[in-house]
């Protein structure tokens, strides 16, 4: 292969992994950010294989028709969703808390940048960024709820805290009057809000007292019982088709771009379509012209001049026979007597004829004329 061809097969091979891999495409890409399904720093795939190893039933909200939260389920973890939260999805979660279920509920994007916002007010709290940080960091523990195991400081990694109206809300951490983490009590369930996404990440679980906080919370789960992880709100609504892979991901992308490019490069470098081409083997097929010349030319090498002459005699015969409606197969005595019946002149002369022919001719120029003749007297010349 050539050199230059090489060059261009390595240059588009990098910009079909750059647009795969850049880092401009990864936020749009489903279960990116905080989702139980990403691997990087501010993926939650390591809680939920944390938790998975703890016992409980670990499952996922995901590919479903609408939203709507497990009833079996004893927690649901809403972790910065990139799909923001309807008011009617909103609801229907402050309804199962209120009927008993636990809700652990991050985000760190405050007003219509979180998806999580709806959520937020759906049980009276605001996710806000303070104009100077009164919370310190890492940012201590307020109460004794988090004590088994014992956690006493939280490593946030994000400036926003908590604020609420209600007078049921216990801060858990930061600063008591803006709060990091709250807890809330809601009808016969409860509530764990976070300001900071930072704790429940791949990146941030094992800092500080993190993970001692998280497993405080699932502690309010029986052992055993089901957490539910939030991934309808990270993209993962319907089962992806072929067409929304090779369309909506940087995959699809390259593989696309690489096609492309490889039409594109046959297209140019191809031969173009013409007339059809015949074969050899059809263009070596001989003509039936061709193929009586050959044998005219073996019988004349062969001196078979007498065969030649008692074929044009049987033809001759025929011919005439065909033309005034008698049979071939009459020997010739019987032949011209019939023909004489129909066609006097015409019988004297292949009566002549027929006796010139059944003689050997002297030479083909000599054999020629007889078949001149015989054809003039089929033509009735």
């Amino acid at each position: 292969m050539r050199r230059d061809l090489l060059i261009l097969a390595g240059l588009f091979a990098a910009l079909a992994l750059f647009i795969a891999l850049g880092p401009g495409r990864a936020a749009s890409v489903p279960g990116s950010g905080a989702s139980s399904h990403a691997s990087g720093p501010r993926g939650a795939l390591a809680l939920y294989r944390w938790i998975e190893a703890l016992g409980y039933d670990v499952r996922r909200l995901q590919y479903a028709e609408r939203f709507a939260p497990d009833p079996e389920a004893a927690v649901l973890i809403v972790l910065g969703p990139s799909e923001r939260y309807t008011g009617d999805e909103a609801a229907a979660v402050a309804e199962w808390v209120e009927r008993g279920g636990v809700l652990i509920l991050a985000d760190d994007r405050p007003g219509q940048l979180g998806g999580a916002t709806p959520l937020f007010r759906a049980f009276d709290i605001e996710l806000f960024v303070p104009p100077e940080n009164p919370s310190p960091e890492p940012a201590p523990v307020l109460q004794p709820a988090f004590s088994a195991p014992p956690a006493r400081a939280v490593v946030a990694g994000a400036p926003t805290v908590l604020r609420t109206t209600r007078a049921d809300a216990v801060p858990l951490a930061g600063a008591s009057a803006a709060p990091l983490v709250l807890g809330l009590p809601y009808g016969n369930g409860y509530v764990f809000a976070s300001a900071a996404l930072h704790p429940f990440t791949n990146g941030g679980l094992d800092e500080g007292d993190n993970a001692a906080m998280v497993l405080n919370m699932l502690r309010r789960a029986p052992p055993g019982g089901r957490i539910v992880f939030d991934e309808y709100h990270h993209g993962f609504i319907s089962q992806p088709s072929l067409r929304a892979l090779l369309l909506g991901t940087p995959w699809g992308w390259a593989i696309l771009y690489t096609a492309l490019m490889l039409a594109a490069y046959l297209a140019f470098t191809g031969r173009r379509f013409g007339r059809p081409v015949p074969l050899q083997a059809e263009t070596a097929r001989r003509s039936s012209a061709e193929y009586l010349e050959s044998m005219a030319g073996l019988l004349r090498r062969a001196g078979r001049r007498e065969a030649l002459q008692a074929h044009y005699r049987a033809t001759f015969k025929r011919r005439l026979a065909r033309a005034s409606g008698l049979s071939p197969h009459l020997d010739d005595a019987a032949f011209l007597e019939a023909l004489a019946a129909i066609a006097p002149e015409r019988a004297e002369r292949a009566r002549a004829l027929l006796t010139a022919m059944a003689a050997p001719a002297a030479s083909d120029a000599a054999l020629l004329r007889l078949v001149a003749e015989a054809d003039q007297i089929v033509d009735g010349g």
